[in-house]
C-alpha cells in the first residue's frame, strides 16, 4: 500500500458506528498518532451506552 501523504484524517459519524475502531486501525496501519474525543466531557454518553433507546437524543444534542 502507498505511503499516507495527508497530515490529518478526521473521522465523524453516528454514535456506535465504529469510529474509534476505524481510527485505531488506521493509526496502527500507518504507524501514526491518534486523538480520540474525551468522552468524559459528555455527561450523557455513559447513560447512552447503558440505555440506548432512552438516551439517544441527549448525547447528539451535547455535540451541537
Amino acid at each position: 500500500m502507498s505511503k499516507l501523504e495527508s497530515k490529518f484524517i478526521a473521522v465523524e459519524g453516528a454514535i456506535g458506528a465504529g469510529k474509534t475502531s476505524l481510527v485505531l486501525l488506521l493509526s496502527k496501519r500507518f504507524n501514526t498518532r491518534h486523538n480520540l474525543e474525551v468522552v468524559e466531557e459528555n455527561p450523557f454518553l455513559s447513560k447512552f451506552y447503558n440505555n440506548i433507546e432512552r438516551y439517544a437524543f441527549q448525547p447528539k444534542y451535547f455535540f451541537c
